[in-house]
Parts: structure tokens; sequence; C-alpha cells
């Protein structure tokens, strides 16, 4: 896996990374320094891809939809 990109919450509590797995893009999502969960996106584009992850830090995706999507807890 190779990380795309990373992000950041402002207070640094939420962050994400969007990988490159097997060509497939996935967004690793962190609260406080632990995964909390993957989301893989086979049929979406990078800036698909970086929305969510921007949108985890941002706290527009929460942890309840994470929890729906995730692929790893």
């Amino acid at each position: 896996m190779k990380i795309i990109k990373s992000f950041r919450s402002q207070d640094k509590t939420k962050t994400a990374n969007v990988v490159l797995s097997d060509e497939i893009l996935i967004v690793e999502f962190y609260h406080q320094g632990h995964c909390v969960g993957e989301i893989e996106y086979p049929d979406k584009s990078y800036h698909y891809v970086a929305d969510a992850a921007e949108n985890w830090c941002t706290g527009i995706l929460t942890k309840e939809t994470l929890n729906h999507y995730k692929r790893v807890a």
C-alpha cells in the first residue's frame, strides 16, 4: 500500500490517509491515533475519495456512517 495523501482535523484528533493498494483507492480513518476503519472505493475517482477523507476530518462523515461502510474496525 502506498499513501497518496493524508488529511488531519484542525484539532488533530481525526486523520485520514488515502492509500493505493492493488490499483484500488482506500481511505484509512483514524480517531486519536487509532484506526477506526477503512473503506475501499474501487469505482470512484481520486477526487471523490479525497473528499471522503476530508469529510471525516471535518466531521461531515460520522462514525455511524463509517461503521455502516467500513471494512475493518
